[in-house]
């Protein structure tokens, strides 16, 4: 990300935003150290994401802080993710591979999603990604205390997201995808499914 396209994104954001965007260079530099340790990415490798977390710190405090990445099957670094949660509920998280980056924005239960700084639309407490002219993208049944959460795009079920805390041993992979996608449904289940992925990775597993 430049200097310029990095100002252009910040003055698409809302002001209501302010606190939030204030705190996004301070995590992407956090991001930065485990970003470098990525393998390159592709799209075969997203199937071979695993729900397997490495290098994970937390710092708590008034605001809390988990950074860490996501390996694939093969203990490959694919992912890098840093998350920031605020005393008033509302949190910034910043998921990168080798080539894309995903940022969310949550305020009051609606989240703002942005993939390479570009605005991919706005995902309501119900679980459904609307995208900036209003228009239904996907949904995702994204209750923590399911097993796995299914995405559908345009009313077709791409596959869904396992939730780290049932994984066991004979389940380890992060996603089980079930249609072919193209390039564009492909960034909007990633953008679905890596968010739920990250936060669910750190609740308490489930016995």
């Amino acid at each position: 990300m430049t200097i310029a396209d990095f100002l252009q994104f910040m003055f698409r954001l809302t002001v209501s935003n302010s606190t939030l965007l204030r705190d996004l260079p301070s995590l992407q530099r956090e991001l930065g150290p485990n970003k470098q340790m990525l393998i390159p990415y592709s799209r075969e490798e997203v199937e071979l994401l695993s729900m397997t977390q490495t290098n994970v710190k937390k710092k708590g405090g008034f605001t809390k802080l988990v950074t860490g990445m996501f390996d694939t099957i093969y203990f490959e670094h694919l992912l890098a993710f840093a998350m920031k949660t605020y005393s008033t509920g509302n949190k910034l998280i910043l998921i990168a591979s080798s080539e894309d980056e995903f940022i969310y924005l949550r305020r009051n239960n609606t989240t703002h999603v942005y993939i390479n700084q570009r605005e991919l639309g706005v995902l309501t407490p119900d679980d459904k990604l609307y995208n900036t002219r209003g228009q239904l993208l996907a949904t995702i049944d994204g209750a923590d205390h399911l097993p796995n959460h299914s995405v559908f795009i345009r009313d077709k079920n791409m596959g869904f997201v396992n939730n780290p805390k049932f994984r066991t041993t004979t389940t380890s992979r992060a996603f089980s995808l079930l249609s072919q996608m193209n390039d564009e449904d492909t960034m909007i289940f990633l953008a679905l499914t890596l968010m739920n992925l990250v936060e669910e990775a750190q609740l308490s597993k489930k016995l």
